[in-house]
């Protein structure tokens, strides 16, 4: 395992996060692989830029839309519905001898979590 779990959390904060929304949050399962994407501004930047967070050879990726709860305007359908991150906690776990990340993110409407080997911030 590279970096701690900590240091993760500190490198994905200083990219601005939060409040941003989720672009994109997509799983490929031939690849057990998760991409996320989100628009944020560190500190040394003048500008926002789009962020790419990459999950890699993950264990688990599990993504749950809910409603229930919901106040104001309802949306019909997920696609109408923006989804804004709040906070990234990132764990570090062994199971089996494996060394493994395990990340839960807080987006209100939705239940993230992932599970994987490593993880790469571009």
């Amino acid at each position: 395992m590279g970096l701690s779990g900590r240091k993760i959390e500190e490198q994905l904060l200083a990219t601005g996060y939060i409040d941003s929304e989720l672009k994109e949050l997509h799983y490929d399962h031939s690849k057990h692989l998760v991409t996320m994407k989100y628009w944020g501004k560190s500190d040394e930047e003048a500008e926002e830029r789009e962020y790419t967070i990459f999950f890699k050879e993950c264990f688990l990726a599990n993504f749950n839309t809910w409603l229930k709860g919901v106040e104001g305007a309802i949306p019909n359908s997920p696609s109408e519905q923006a989804f804004f991150i709040q906070d990234i906690s990132i764990g570090e776990i062994e199971v089996n001898g494996v060394q493994l990340y395990e990340c839960k993110m807080i987006i209100p409407m939705m239940d993230c979590q992932i599970t994987c080997k490593s993880i790469a911030i571009n």
